[in-house]
């Protein structure tokens, strides 16, 4: 059984990610989306309600698992027998950090990471992006799964 995981802040979860988990759905028997926590960084939404959001975009994808981690994504591949790491990337910026990543994963870890160009339509989609729209009040509904907008919108 190939297993893959999908590691990120995922603050929130847009219709980027989600075309990556998706393709990585059809690809391998179970995909791990995993929103990790970083003690440096600062969130726009809790840990649960990313955690959250990442449940209500893959609902739909039988073979997808969600968790978190405040812990390396090397050791969490450990604790579950996962294979591989799936990332995506919309520009050679993205391409940059990801490749640095990946060295480090495969060089600490020995783990392989794949990394996926994004479709040209979601070139522009960010969680970046989103919660600046969402800061001016301004609908985010290009950028996000339906699902995770409604929920947004009960917060």
């Amino acid at each position: 059984m190939s297993s893959v995981i999908l590691p990120g802040s995922y603050d929130p979860v847009t219709k980027g990610h989600l075309e990556i988990i998706e393709r990585a759905s059809r690809e391998f028997d179970e995909v791990y989306v995993v929103a990790f926590v970083n003690p440096k960084k600062t969130y726009t939404f809790t840990t649960d309600e990313r955690v959250k959001m990442l449940i209500l975009a893959t609902d739909h994808l039988d073979n997808v698992l969600v968790s978190y981690s405040d812990g390396l994504v090397i050791d969490y591949m450990r604790e579950h027998g996962i294979e591989k790491i799936v990332k995506g990337y919309r520009n050679d910026a993205d391409l940059k950090w990801e490749r640095e990543q990946a060295e480090y994963n495969l060089t600490h870890g020995g783990y392989e990471t794949e990394l996926w160009l994004c479709r040209d339509e979601m070139k522009s989609v960010s969680s970046t992006a989103v919660r600046e729209l969402l800061k001016e009040g301004k609908s985010a509904s290009d950028l996000l799964p339906r699902a995770v907008e409604e929920y947004i919108k009960t917060l």
